[in-house]
């Protein structure tokens, strides 16, 4: 704790007391319903819900990752995550509409909606359980494990007292006023967490080791292109084809193909159709955009320092670069950013890990309980979830791979989870059978690999995707489909796009325009993505060029949307 002063400690300590008198006012509303806990009554607005998504997604562990790539293998390593682009278009375009008017408390609601019989129930049982204990309790536990890793090295120690306390204050506020104090704390952790990382690459730029933004951009330049390539080279060919599979397959193979568990949680609190779309837009030029501008600051000046180092771990070097190049005062704001990114998002995936729980599963057990009593379990879960997602943490070393295992454990399921709102033939058996074919197949690629017996590449391992596909499609095609009432039911509630010709009454034609608009609006983010890549290399022209195009079609978007 060399670089920590008094000052520090009381800024942080005085960030936490204000989370906590923010959270008092909140808790003040009426929470007696699981409605109001869960999604706030239906009465958010479009700047509260897609703000608290983008907080919720940059979460503590986010520039851990996103900066160690940078260093290795090289920027382009993150259109691991980048590719989602695509799906939140789609959001955007089919999905933030289709949820809301189906107005699910959870996501995993839907499955009631859409299918039929005792395998509805049995996939509805089994992926609420998944979900809301196995899964979300490792991604809490590698944000709880990054908090640590960051936090090990700037506080020593001590970091065990301050996750206890930020854990504590986090569980606090979200057991005492659900989704609507966890949405307005995010909105503020948000914007404190962006303009921690706008300080820190501030210094780092006008250090010693630096000197000021005009050697930083001669000296990006001069950066090796495999390390600062928006795409990687050809020659390079795993590297190429990984990338290639990032672009063309990971997005929509995930299990947030259609959108995501807590990001559906969000749309569903919009208060129309509209706020959920401009929500979901506003969601993604932060997530995208503007929020990964100092990253890719920190990151290329990370190549900078430490060229010659190669014994460093690169999920190190971000609190490396706070702990050497923060001083007093501003080492307690990158504190207070920390913290807020890591409650914005623990709160977030404790909320929803317990919407799935007491809706999906407890409700549906014991049918005849009362509304209170279904907050009382809730929050009951909360504590209980979030003390054993802290003893998982401390066994999680590295956080780049438990991203992409948690990717190939649901890899087959993405596909069924899109057509499933486009096609009629899809019922229950198609999302079980790819998903536990997508379980099975990682687990044993896990064993093989955790017991040093075969390590196969990411590419190996896509093999789970046509496998678990073809696997969903045979199951679709030897069961009986969905009962036509309750897709008749559906179909009537949604009205989505696609192949529904079942249904002779209402015939609708596939419409083209919302899947153009989709491609158009991806352009528009890949291009406003692309010249903030320029910008922090010192490519001002392009950063002009591609800004300006990606500006005009962003224009043109939400015009339309709006008009």
């Amino acid at each position: 704790m060399n670089n920590i002063s008094n000052i520090d400690i009381i800024l942080l300590l005085s960030y936490l007391s204000l989370t906590l008198v923010v959270s008092l006012y909140i808790s003040r509303q009426s929470i007696s319903t699981i409605e109001s806990y869960f999604i706030s009554k239906r009465n958010s607005s479009w700047w509260l819900l897609g703000t608290s998504m983008v907080a919720t997604t940059l979460s503590i562990d986010t520039p851990i990752v996103v900066i160690g790539w940078i260093y290795s293998p090289g920027l382009w390593k993150n259109w691991f995550w980048w590719s989602f682009l695509f799906t939140h278009s789609l959001v955007i375009f089919y999905f933030s509409r289709y949820w809301r008017r189906i107005g699910v408390l959870t996501d995993n609601e839907l499955i009631q909606y859409r299918y039929s019989g005792l395998e509805a129930k049995f996939l509805r049982y089994f992926k609420a359980f998944y979900f809301s204990i196995f899964f979300n309790l490792i991604i809490s536990a590698w944000i709880i494990s990054a908090f640590l890793k960051i936090f090990g090295i700037i506080l020593g120690d001590y970091s065990i007292a301050l996750l206890l306390l930020s854990t504590l204050i986090a569980i606090f506020y979200t057991t005492l006023s659900g989704i609507k104090g966890v949405m307005i704390n995010d909105f503020i952790q948000y914007f404190i967490a962006f303009a921690g990382s706008i300080v820190l690459a501030i210094f780092i730029i006008n250090s010693d080791a630096i000197g000021g933004f005009e050697n930083y951009f001669n000296m990006a330049r001069d950066l090796p292109d495999e390390k600062t390539s928006f795409v990687p080279q050809v020659f390079n060919l795993e590297d190429f084809l990984t990338f290639l599979a990032y672009v063309s397959i990971v997005w929509w193979t995930s299990h947030n193909a259609d959108g995501g568990g807590y990001i559906i949680q969000r749309l569903c609190t919009a208060k129309s159709e509209k706020d959920g779309v401009l929500g979901t837009i506003w969601f993604v030029l932060n997530h995208y955009v503007l929020r990964l501008v100092p990253w890719l600051f920190i990151g290329f000046s990370s190549l900078i320092i430490f060229s010659t180092s190669k014994d460093v771990d690169p999920e190190s070097i971000f609190p490396i670069m706070i702990n050497n190049y923060l001083g007093s005062g501003f080492m307690g704001l990158i504190l207070i950013s920390l913290v807020a990114a890591y409650m914005s998002t623990i709160s977030t995936q404790v909320n929803w890990g317990s919407s799935y729980f007491v809706n999906d599963i407890y409700k549906l057990i014991k049918s005849d309980t009362s509304e209170k009593h279904l907050v009382f379990v809730g929050r009951i879960f909360s504590i209980i979830f979030l003390i054993s997602a802290v003893a998982l943490g401390l066994a999680i070393d590295n956080i780049g791979k438990v991203w992409i295992f948690l990717w190939s454990v649901s890899s087959g399921l993405g596909f069924f989870l899109i057509a499933r709102w486009f096609y009629w033939r899809i019922n229950a058996w198609s999302e079980i059978s790819a998903i536990l074919s997508s379980i099975i197949l990682s687990s044993i690629f896990f064993i093989l690999d955790f017991f040093d017996i075969y390590e196969l590449s990411f590419l190996n391992k896509l093999i789970i995707i046509p496998i678990s596909i073809f696997i969903g499609f045979l199951f679709t095609f030897i069961t009986k489909p969905t009962q036509i009432d309750i897709l008749n039911d559906f179909y009537n509630k949604v009205l989505p796009d696609g192949y529904w010709g079942i249904f002779k009454k209402d015939i609708r034609k596939n419409k083209n325009s919302n899947l153009i608009d989709s491609l158009i609006f991806s352009s528009s983010l890949i291009s406003l993505l692309f010249s903030i890549v320029s910008l922090s290399l010192g490519n001002f022209k392009s950063f002009i060029i591609f800004f300006c195009i990606g500006i005009t079609i962003l224009i043109y978007i939400i015009r339309k949307i709006i008009l």
